[in-house]
């Protein structure tokens, strides 16, 4: 069985993970529903551990890059079965709008423990922001009534923010740092979460998108259409708080294993996860004629993107790997990296959204997307942007870790 878990928003998790029982439903994460009907939940395929060639093994052109076409092995993930949707990703803007909201209302919405304030989401969930008295009440979190469309107070999307925090693991690792206290590697960073929705204008100059810059992300038409407009740092937080407010709260309720996590995939485990999975649909379009109309309209097709399961699935039972959106991966994008990257679990990570070095910023994406040519339209298609980037064809698909 390849699709595990659920999140409608409804997550699943497994109680075992011995081998015989990976094939097992996980078991409901989250009872919470939100208040959009009909969405799809966020499911899950299981790729098991194994070997494959990274890098474009077809490519026997110079004795180099042979040789760069070498074999890793990954170990065992989960992977969501379609990009991120748009109804997903705004349970998350909803959730960092009710807990800035209920802090400045106080009183019913936080409650007191051990000194600290905490939201009391039963409250926060029933704020009702229609009523004129809760907006009074909001302050700053609102926009200034005057420089509004309607003059109407709103809620300022730039004010949703979230503060992403953790341990920097590969920095603690380092050898020159050993004697360095752990505290000394915790990260703190801001990122304001609403996608940036006027990248519908910017990306196309002397193009009619206004339509899709007002309803794309907003009209429940498009609720399962993948998110866009998101930054890599935006993807990552979404990330964060999938791991603490969904699994680790769920594992601690419930007195499970701990270290759970949800993250963006690496590039080796969206290659391996892809190489799984394009065995009925690429070699489809491969199998017919160039000079057919008929794969130019299934390679090009898609105007705008499409409902996130909209196509086949592939052998692996996931979706639009190679189309729909290009994929945001956690790996910092390094022309050489393939020299020296290991050969177990491969990754390259540096930089922090704080760096200056535009070097540093970069962050690798994979696949094509619904605005590129057909010979784009593929699972080699690799290319990069800075972690602040945000386009109408770029999102992204997670990989949930979980303890054995």
């Amino acid at each position: 069985m390849k699709r595990l878990l659920a999140v409608v928003f409804v997550l699943f998790l497994a109680t075992n993970f011995s081998s015989a029982q990976k094939g097992q439903r996980l078991k409901k994460l989250v009872s919470k529903k939100s208040d959009i009907s009909a969405t799809l939940p966020l499911s899950v395929v299981e790729i098991p551990t194994g070997t494959f060639v990274m890098g474009d093994e077809a490519d026997t052109s110079s004795v180099l890059k042979k040789e760069l076409s070498k074999p890793v092995l990954i170990s065992g993930f989960y992977l969501s079965q379609t990009e991120i949707t748009n109804a997903q990703y705004k349970e998350f803007v909803y959730w960092v709008r009710d807990s800035i909201a209920a802090r400045t209302l106080g009183g019913e919405y936080v409650t007191i423990i051990a000194g600290d304030t905490a939201v009391n989401w039963k409250q926060a969930s029933k704020i009702n922001y229609a009523d004129p008295q809760i907006m009074s009440q909001l302050g700053d979190l609102l926009m200034d009534p005057s420089k509004t469309i309607n003059n109407k107070r709103t809620i300022d999307p730039q004010k949703l923010v979230y503060l992403l925090q953790g341990f920097n693991y590969q920095e603690a690792a380092k050898k020159e740092n050993k004697d360095k206290a752990p505290s000394e590697f915790i990260y703190k960073y801001s990122v304001p979460v609403y996608p940036d929705t006027l990248t519908w204008m910017r990306d196309f100059g002397y193009s009619n998108n206004e339509q899709m810059a007002v309803g794309y992300f907003s009209s429940p038409k498009f609720q399962n259409y993948p998110v866009v407009g998101v930054s890599w740092n935006q993807a990552n937080a979404f990330c964060d708080w999938m791991t603490k407010q969904k699994i680790n709260t769920y594992q601690a309720k419930n007195k499970m294993a701990e270290g759970g996590k949800c993250r963006l995939p690496t590039e080796a485990e969206w290659s391996y996860a892809a190489s799984l999975d394009i065995a009925g649909n690429e070699k489809k379009k491969s199998s017919k004629s160039k000079d057919s109309d008929q794969v130019d309209v299934e390679a090009q097709g898609k105007i705008f993107p499409v409902y996130v399961n909209d196509s086949k699935k592939g052998q692996a039972g996931l979706y639009n790997m190679a189309d729909n959106v290009s994929e945001w991966m956690i790996t910092s994008y390094y022309e050489g990296g393939e020299n020296f990257q290991n050969r177990f679990n491969p990754d390259i990570q540096f930089g922090t959204p704080q760096s200056e070095s535009k070097f540093q910023r970069r962050k690798v994406l994979r696949g094509g997307s619904w605005k590129d040519s057909p010979s784009m339209v593929t699972t080699s298609n690799r290319s990069y942007e800075d972690m602040d980037a945000t386009h109408s064809y770029i999102g992204f698909r997670v990989v949930i870790n979980l303890p054995e």
